[in-house]
């Protein structure tokens, strides 16, 4: 027996499985259900958030939001992931020189960078 399910990929979940069925000789759907799409873009993103957090002026607050120019586009899961997680990074201590800096009228979690201590 088999069942046909449908699945909505973002555009960058797409184009990543395309790229894995070129790689790979195989079809479309056979990397959907092969390869990780979800964990590979989070990671992609998560490491381009902790660049560009290093890089942001020491002691300017910043929200996880305006590190990414495409935000608003972004699929609501994958929003709350980075978010949730940079959080838990950054208050574990395991996002050296980054540090929580409250929360803004909008209730939004705000960080800061320290300039006596390399992000990495």
């Amino acid at each position: 027996m088999s069942v046909i399910v449908s699945v909505t990929l973002t555009d960058e979940e797409h184009a990543l499985a395309k790229k894995l069925s070129k790689e790979h000789g195989l079809p479309l759907a056979q990397c959907v259900k092969q390869f990780p799409l979800c964990e590979q873009v989070f990671i992609e993103r998560f490491e381009a958030l902790k660049q560009r957090a290093a890089a942001q002026p020491a002691g300017q607050p910043f929200a996880v939001m305006s590190l990414c120019d495409d935000w608003k586009t972004l699929d609501r899961g994958l929003k709350l992931s980075l978010g949730r997680t940079f959080y838990h990074l950054v208050r574990g201590g395991k996002l050296p020189g980054v540090r929580p800096a409250g929360k803004n009228s909008s209730n939004v979690q705000l960080y800061e960078t320290d300039p006596k201590e390399a992000v990495t």
